[in-house]
């Protein structure tokens, strides 16, 4: 599912949005006409877009999918929890000529990888990463969060600070899977619960490094962002987490497809992120 991105630079007025827009909420038709009534006053044609977001994985899934989000997409930022993880740069290189290997001959397709973020990760790799020119960024995976994290970091500050600054050193961003995995936090308030004790501790300790929080769902999310000095933190959302809320997951029944990580939330949270993407097209 593609993901778009949205950062502070986009909205100068996005505080005021967030406080002021707290009655009832947009129905899905509302919200998709909103967008659409801000967006027609300024055109920007896309030609072919990005996809910041990509799960490839590998084998007959990767045969399968690449070429179709080719055709559709110009790059996509593709993710690293494969089994194993592609931790290294070596593997990243050889993922991404398996992905090429996958392609039609004629596709332009160019897949910028990542590097799976482990307790064990050292500075020497980030510079090979980034000498590459092949790697474009560095995912976290909280261990546990989410589907193949397993070998993600246990404690960011303890395990991974001294490759922190080497990736502010050389530039390269950090992308995050925004949840906490402690069991005895609520599953609706595990992205909140993160950003309070990971992300704003880590923004304060290294201010230099770029942080993008992938598929946000909170409006907590979108005011951490704006909290954030201008092109430091960006974030990224789905369509899904546009379109359905937390209902989507329990009406008529239990809906297995309607459940992902992170989970969906309320409508108010939605509303949020309408609001500023709408900002987003006035710049």
């Amino acid at each position: 599912m593609p993901h778009f991105v949205w950062s502070k630079s986009f909205s100068t007025r996005g505080n005021m949005a967030v406080r002021a827009f707290t009655r009832l909420p947009f129905s899905v038709t509302e919200r998709c006409n909103l967008i659409h009534t801000r967006a027609s006053k300024t055109e920007l044609v896309i030609t072919q877009p990005d996809d910041w977001h990509l799960h490839l994985r590998d084998g007959d899934l990767l045969a399968a999918v690449a070429p179709h989000s080719a055709q559709h997409f110009k790059r996509a930022i593709i993710m690293p929890n494969l089994r194993p993880p592609v931790t290294t740069t070596a593997a990243a290189v050889a993922y991404r000529h398996s992905i090429l290997k996958a392609l039609p001959p004629s596709s332009s397709f160019d897949p910028l990888m990542t590097l799976y973020l482990t307790d064990s990760t050292s500075p020497d790799e980030i510079k090979l990463a980034k000498k590459s020119e092949v790697v474009h960024a560095v995912k976290l995976y909280p261990a546990g969060a989410t589907t193949n994290s397993q070998d993600g970091v246990t404690d960011l500050f303890k395990k991974c600070l001294p490759v922190l600054e080497e990736m502010a050193s050389q530039n390269i961003p950090l992308l995050v899977h925004g949840e906490v995995t402690d069991p005895g936090i609520d599953i609706f308030d595990r992205e909140k619960v993160f950003i309070d004790s990971v992300l704003i501790p880590l923004i304060k300790k290294l201010p230099e490094l770029k942080v993008v929080m992938e598929h946000i769902t909170t409006a907590d999310a979108v005011r951490f962002v704006e909290s954030c000095k201008e092109g430091s933190v960006a974030a990224t959302v789905t369509p899904q987490h546009l379109i359905l809320n937390r209902n989507a997951i329990f009406q008529g029944g239990l809906q297995p497809h309607n459940y992902c990580l992170p989970v969906l939330k309320r409508e108010t949270h939605i509303f949020c992120w309408c609001w500023h993407l709408c900002m987003y097209t006035n710049y």
